[in-house]
Formats: C-alpha cells, sequence, structure tokens
C-alpha cells in the first residue's frame, strides 16, 4: 500500500524512569529518590508532549504503577496527559525484567494492580499492556486476555536480540537484567494479529478478539525499526530508512527518557544507556525529522481507534 493516508502510523511511548533502567543495567548504590524522580516526570512529559503537539499526535503511553502510585505529582502529570487525549496503558506495577518467567498469580498480579492505578488516575480502564523489556510468551498474553485487556505491544524481534543475548556482557559493564531478551523468534509477525491460546506466535484468525501489536524491523538485515535506535545509527541510515520503510500499519515506539539529556540531572552513571549523552537539542532535531518522513507517508492514528477497527474488520492476520 504506497498511498498516503492508507498506511497506519501508531505511537507510544514507554515510561521507563532512571531507577529502572539502573536496574535494567544492574547499577547498584546510584541514589534516585522521589524528588528527582518528579523532576523526571514533569521533564520528560512536558517536553514529550510539547513534541507532539507539534504534529497534532494523540500518543499512547506505557506507564509502570508503582512510580504512578508513588506521588501527586506523577499522578497530575499524567492526568494531564491522558485529559489532553493521550491514551495511558497498562506497563505492570513494579517494571520487573523477566515478566513471562515468573509464576502466574505475579504476572497476574502485576497487571491487576497497574490496572488499578491507572483507573484510579484516569477514571479510565487501561485497554493495553507492553511488557518491560519485551519478554512476552503465551502465558502473558493469556494473563493479559482473560483480564480484559484488548491488546499486547510486546513483541518485537530483529537481528540484534540473538546477538544481545550473547554478548550483552561484553557490550555493558555489569551485564544486562532481562533473562527473556531474545526470547521472541525470527517467526513473529510484523503485522498485528490475533495471538493463538496455545502458541502467541501463531496467527489464528478465530481466536478470542485480543491483538498482538508486534513492532517493526527493517527490510534491510532485520534491523530494529524504533527511535532510540534510529537516533543511535549513523543519521544517514536513520533518514534513507525512515523515507522507505513499508508497512501497511507500523507501531513506532519512543522511550521517555529520549526526552531528557546529563543537563537534567540524570544520574551520570547512565550514561551507559543509548543516546543518554546526546543533547535533547539533537535527539528532538533527529527525532522530529523521523516522524516527518513517516508522516509524509503514513496516517497517524489512536491506537485504540485502530485496535478497533481491526476487530471490526478482521484485522491482518498473515
Amino acid at each position: 500500500m504506497k498511498n498516503p493516508g492508507h498506511q497506519k502510523l501508531l505511537i507510544s511511548i514507554d515510561v521507563d524512569s532512571p531507577a529502572k533502567l539502573l536496574s535494567f543495567h544492574r547499577i547498584r548504590d546510584v541514589p534516585f529518590d522521589q524528588d528527582k524522580l518528579d523532576a523526571f516526570y514533569r521533564t520528560s512529559w512536558d517536553r514529550a508532549l510539547t513534541f507532539f503537539d507539534e504534529f497534532n499526535i494523540k500518543a499512547t503511553f506505557f506507564v509502570v504503577g508503582d512510580e504512578l502510585q508513588s506521588s501527586g505529582v506523577i499522578r497530575d502529570v499524567v492526568l494531564r496527559a491522558h485529559k489532553a487525549g493521550h491514551e495511558i496503558e497498562n506497563h505492570t506495577y513494579s517494571h520487573p525484567f523477566g515478566l513471562a518467567s515468573l509464576p502466574e498469580n505475579k504476572i497476574r498480579e502485576e497487571i491487576v494492580r497497574c490496572n488499578e492505578i491507572i483507573e484510579k488516575t484516569t477514571g479510565v480502564a487501561p485497554a493495553g499492556f507492553r511488557s518491560p523489556g519485551y519478554s512476552v510468551n503465551s502465558k502473558v498474553i493469556n494473563i493479559a486476555a482473560d483480564l480484559g485487556l484488548k491488546y499486547d505491544s510486546s513483541g518485537f524481534w530483529s537481528i540484534l536480540n540473538p546477538v544481545l543475548r550473547i554478548f550483552h556482557r561484553l557490550l555493558f559493564k555489569n551485564g544486562l537484567s532481562n533473562p527473556d531478551f531474545g526470547l521472541v523468534t525470527s517467526k513473529l509477525s510484523q503485522y498485528p494479529y490475533r495471538p493463538s491460546a496455545d502458541n502467541w506466535l501463531v496467527p489464528d484468525a478465530r481466536a478470542r478478539p485480543f491483538w498482538e501489536l508486534p513492532f517493526p524491523r527493517t527490510d534491510l538485515m532485520a534491523l530494529p525499526f524504533y527511535n532510540n535506535f534510529n537516533l543511535w545509527a549513523f543519521p544517514s541510515y536513520t533518514d534513507y530508512v525512515s523515507k522507505r520503510i513499508n508497512r501497511p500499519c507500523m507501531m513506532y515506539l519512543f522511550h521517555s527518557i529520549e526526552f531528557m539529556d546529563l543537563s537534567d540531572g540524570l544520574p551520570e552513571e547512565l550514561a551507559v544507556h543509548p543516546n543518554v549523552k546526546m543533547p535533547v537539542r539533537d535527539k528532538l532535531g533527529r527525532s522530529r525529522a523521523i516522524l516527518s518522513n513517516l508522516l509524509k507517508r503514513y496516517e497517524w492514528v489512536r491506537t485504540r481507534e485502530f485496535v478497533g477497527s481491526l476487530s471490526k474488520d478482521g484485522g491482518t492476520n498473515d
């Protein structure tokens, strides 16, 4: 499909705070108190909302329940985004890495508690789920569906998954706190589908009306196509791919850390995380160019609206 407006673009943001990223990189004994967490939310969300307002886009924010619960400042920030028309969805209660390996009762608790806090804050129950570190399997999918959610957007595979699974201890000083990174295989579809209850990687048009919205990868070497990688890559590569990637629909992913830099009081130790040292002005400029390229060919739609249309017309199972 090559006609502008026919291809659909979904925009989402994982709200992974510096506290959660320090845990991901196994960086210990670095204080990050509530005042710093509040400041992170105020600054990153203000910049993100301003950025998306430039494009008249309402994004889908995947939030962590315990941080939303921790502070009236954070609840006010999230509620303001909700009132402005952005969607607030479930990114678990405590952001545990390796969610798929946890017992079913723990997975259920993580999702239920986050659902409850989001609904208490916004007055609207979540419809979507994303697992921390994209740790997902049939167990996670079935629990999310059983709890009444409408979609999952954790399916992520690229050629870098197995590379990082093998070499992450060489790439990062302390390794990564994510035992399920690389768990998903190359069999993962790049298009929305109804996952089978027996094997979430298998599309089943007869399955319950619960949808998987996977992330795209490039045709060139199956590299990932999301904002953090695109900021890290050579600008000429990012410009080329963002002008040419061609999908009927695409979930494009940002992270809230991409709207911050070290001058905003982020811990110096987080410089190991991709693009943290890049000035936020440069990140916003490059992100603006990428999104502008995509919007020349794609029509942005709200995620919930898109999922509703899939349920109505049967979707794009392959």
